[in-house]
């Protein structure tokens, strides 16, 4: 990743290990909401995050779901249909108040902890 070594990713690996920390305890609905939240401020750094990487290769994107199809373009993610859901959860969170929905926000974080690993790792990579 020569083009964005420059890009400083400590943010998102502490936000990530926040996040992985949080939802080891989901007992209580505080413990959900402040999961929540972390799945929250994760998904926001990390779509910036991909559009920062995907600007300083040339490439202009505007949205989330522009930036996740040319991140899979470029080898940052491997599905942008995965990213979809995860930015329709995203827009879930202002809801997460109503149980029903706090368990379906709930329901993909095994998920995005996987896909959050691997964009972790292939921006790291040289």
């Amino acid at each position: 990743m020569d083009d964005s070594e420059k890009i400083d990713i400590s943010h998102i690996v502490k936000a990530q290990k926040v996040f992985e920390q949080f939802r080891q305890d989901l007992t209580t609905d505080k413990d959900k909401t402040a999961t929540v939240q972390a799945f929250e401020f994760c998904y926001e750094l990390s779509w910036k995050l991909m559009k920062r990487v995907l600007n300083s290769r040339g490439l202009e994107v505007a949205s989330p779901k522009d930036t996740f199809r040319q991140a899979a373009l470029n080898h940052l993610i491997d599905d942008p249909e995965l990213w979809f859901e995860f930015q329709k959860k995203r827009n879930l969170t202002v809801h997460s108040y109503n149980k029903e929905n706090l368990e379906i926000i709930i329901s993909i974080f095994d998920l995005f902890s996987k896909e959050m690993e691997q964009l972790i790792a292939k921006l790291r990579e040289p």
